[in-house]
């Protein structure tokens, strides 16, 4: 890694995983400053969230549970996205399915028994259980942002970010774990 993507990995880590700059899922995007660009954004997650999470691992959970990135120009193809972090967070997260996020999906699979979840079919939740995730996001997380509007060499960013930051309910490129293991058990469940 070069010395500027090691200094803004280093930046990054830090306000990503600043309780300051985490603000209410229930408000997003209110006190985020430009989520009409490409950037980083972490999920953490409140105290009560938090026991309901590690239950499932018979682990305590860390706050900081989860980070991606929205709108990285695509590796393999050279495709440059369009997402943003309000188009990502929003649309994919908040008020998406299990199809169009992992996180969502992540969150689904963890929650499935202690929130009596539904699957109308294999990988898809009925409404009223899409709601109940959605509803559940809102009342116990919260998110911070980072606009990178070089889309370019976000998706490199965004890889140091996660190696710092090491997430525990992130799974792809990440070390494998208990949690981890357990985790991609729990989502098999409900695919």
């Amino acid at each position: 890694m070069d010395d500027d993507l090691t200094a803004q990995v280093r930046h990054a880590s830090e306000v990503l995983r600043d309780p300051a700059n985490a603000k209410p899922a229930a408000a997003f995007p209110e006190g985020q400053r430009d989520v009409e660009q490409a950037g980083l954004y972490a999920w953490t997650v409140d105290a009560a969230g938090r026991a309901a999470l590690s239950t499932a691992f018979d682990i305590e959970l860390p706050a900081l549970i989860y980070a991606g990135q929205a709108g990285a120009t695509s590796s393999r193809s050279g495709v440059e996205r369009g997402a943003t972090l309000r188009s990502r967070i929003i649309g994919n997260h908040l008020r998406g399915n299990i199809r169009s996020s992992t996180f969502r999906k992540t969150l689904t699979a963890v929650l499935f028994e202690p929130l009596d979840l539904q699957l109308e079919r294999p990988g898809k939740l009925d409404t009223l259980s899409n709601a109940m995730v959605s509803e559940w996001m809102r009342a116990h997380l919260h998110i911070a942002t980072l606009a990178c509007p070089d889309r370019a060499t976000l998706a490199a960013l965004e890889h140091g970010v996660l190696a710092a930051l090491d997430p525990p309910l992130n799974l792809m490129g990440m070390a494998p774990t208990e949690t981890r293991k357990r985790l991609k058990a729990l989502r098999k469940q409900i695919s």
